[in-house]
């Protein structure tokens, strides 16, 4: 069976270590093996080596929340995690905190440094992938990117890069609606950058993903057994992105195919 501390050696073995900013697209296909009699007991066993792979640092996992998009109000203690049963559970954990943007939330477990902790659990008008955002705080602090048992298509943080960029087949739209915390309601406008409907694309990361393989800014292990692991960096991720899309604009996408936002 998968232990915790199996989980943090193998991190460790990647280069994750104490004080990191650590942040996971998880998915539990090939994780049946990790520790425990239930679902909850394994779910925990995969947080727990998570958490312990990060001690003294910050472990953030998305709990994002898409429904407000189509106009249902966000509640910060009960609206479900959208992105997996990892981060509904990591939510639910003693100490862990999550944040106020009702579109793209992410539950933080550990202590957010300077301002971060006002920006980020503030109740208010958000920018999704702007300069206050989750995704600034991950490029500010150069966090880990893990995806555990998920391919690099799942690297949200490439749209904060793209918004960054200003690239040509999205745009900035804004979504207004409700936030709920406890007692307290409050209307809010969250900024989105989403992709132009009108633009036949979606979204293609896999040769970014190599990309950062080829170049030794990502590395790849795998929990014997268990799921795969593949690691690389925010700051690598930005600078790999940039020249590329710099010599061409449609790097990141695969034309052809209607994308979701």
């Amino acid at each position: 069976m998968i232990a915790a501390g199996d989980i943090s050696r193998a991190l460790a073995g990647l280069g994750v270590g104490e004080g990191d900013t650590l942040f996971v697209h998880s998915g539990l296909k090939g994780a049946l093996r990790l520790a425990g009699a239930t679902r909850e007991e394994k779910l925990d066993t995969l947080a727990g080596g998570l958490r312990d792979s990060v001690r003294g640092g910050v472990l953030v996992l998305p709990t994002f929340t898409y429904s407000f998009t189509r106009g249902e109000p966000y509640d910060r203690s009960r609206s479900p995690s959208a992105v997996g049963v990892l981060s509904e559970r990591f939510r639910t954990l003693a100490d862990v905190r999550r944040t106020a943007d009702p579109i793209f939330s992410c539950a933080v477990l550990g202590e957010l440094p300077g301002p971060w902790a006002e920006r980020l659990l503030r109740i208010g008008d958000q920018d999704c992938f702007g300069p206050c955002s989750i995704f600034a705080f991950l490029a500010e602090t150069d966090a880990k990117l893990l995806f555990l048992g998920v391919d690099f298509e799942m690297c949200t943080y490439v749209h904060h890069v793209e918004q960054q960029l200003g690239v040509p087949y999205r745009h900035l739209k804004d979504f207004r609606g409700t936030v709920v915390d406890g007692d307290e309601r409050a209307a809010v406008t969250a900024r989105y950058y989403v992709r132009d409907r009108e633009a036949d694309v979606e979204s293609h990361f896999a040769p970014l993903g190599a990309a950062l393989l080829d170049s030794g800014q990502a590395r790849q292990a795998r929990l014997e057994r268990g799921p795969r692991l593949y690691l690389t960096s925010a700051r690598a991720v930005a600078a790999e992105i940039e020249p590329r899309v710099a010599e061409n604009p449609d790097y990141l996408l695969r034309r052809g195919h209607p994308a979701a936002a």
